[in-house]
């Protein structure tokens, strides 16, 4: 079928933009000389989320609020349920504790914060609002707190730092990666809305189920091509920290920028659930860090969990 090629072409168009863009980026503000932590902490952490704000705008203007939604809710759930439960069963991934336990807590906040702004169900313009200066304050707050970590350089850098060690290009060329990333990024974010739109439409499928499903795996797909690299090159040097910075951006800076562009409603309950199994990981998550369980254990329950929602998830929602 035509829309699930156009879907399937998008979805890749803001994966490899967001790659080309985020690269281009980093090379330009170090070319610039800014200290690395400023790159790191702002340009690099914006740009792992940047498929996810993109189609969070775009399903905004084109009043269809339930795709961004999904995607910026099932986002991180495939950060710290799939790729960290991964990360956690099949590799010693070394556990940078001051900032991955800061970051955790901070997700948890965030958590609570979305918990208490949606409790109805909605988001409104307002809410929205603070939401997204939520987010734009966790930048401002890892770049001045990670002045004195020095650890944290590795804990916010994401695939588009690792990316170099795969791709080499021609600094002439940064210009045209640049600017066909953005074009890339946003064309494919637009396209990607109308025909996940079209797409929910045919099949009879709630639009929130294919962001939440679909788009959500699809643009962290990155991330989980790195942590499959990362195993298997037995990296154990691996941060897993920007995994919660990645959400909590998603949950911020995505989900605001939805409410801001005009709200949306939602079943509750699908609120709660999401909410909650997104803090049950967290709490998880901070289990190998105090030694209370094996990284091996809480990776596979954190997988089974991740699974089980999607079932759950699907079976309400269809």
């Amino acid at each position: 079928m035509a829309e699930v090629f156009v879907f399937l072409v998008s979805l890749s168009a803001v994966i490899v933009g967001a790659d080309w863009l985020g690269n281009a980026a980093t090379y330009f503000a170090k070319k610039l000389s800014l200290p690395k932590i400023l790159i790191g902490a702002t340009f690099v952490s914006i740009a792992t989320t940047g498929p996810e704000i993109v189609i969070a705008f775009f399903s905004g203007i084109g009043r269809e609020p339930a795709i961004g939604l999904g995607t910026a809710l099932g986002s991180p759930l495939v950060n710290i349920g799939l790729i960290l439960g991964l990360l956690l069963f099949f590799s010693k991934a070394r556990v940078d504790e001051p900032h991955y336990t800061r970051t955790i807590q901070i997700f948890l906040l965030v958590l609570a914060t979305v918990f208490f702004l949606s409790i109805t169900g909605t988001i409104t313009p307002i809410s929205g609002f603070a939401l997204f200066l939520v987010g734009i304050f966790y930048l401002l707050l890892e770049f001045f707190i990670s002045k004195n970590e020095q650890g944290i350089i590795e804990g916010v850098e994401s695939r588009f730092w690792r990316l170099k060690s795969f791709f080499s290009r021609k600094n002439n060329l940064q210009v045209f990666y640049f600017i066909a990333g953005a074009i890339l990024l946003l064309g494919g974010a637009h396209f990607l809305v109308g025909s996940a739109a079209t797409i929910a439409a045919i099949f009879g499928i709630p639009e929130i189920v294919i962001g939440f499903v679909a788009i959500a795996f699809g643009t962290s797909l990155p991330e989980l091509f790195f942590a499959v690299n990362a195993i298997l090159r037995r990296r154990t040097e691996l941060s897993v920290g920007n995994l919660f910075g990645a959400s909590i951006l998603d949950l911020t800076l995505a989900l605001g920028l939805i409410g801001i562009l005009g709200g949306f409603t939602v079943r509750p309950y699908i609120l709660y659930l999401t909410i909650g199994t997104a803090a049950l990981l967290s709490i998880l998550a901070l289990s190998p860090v105090f030694g209370k369980f094996r990284p091996k254990v809480i990776g596979i329950i954190s997988i089974a969990i991740y699974f089980g929602f999607l079932i759950w998830f699907g079976k309400v929602c269809i």
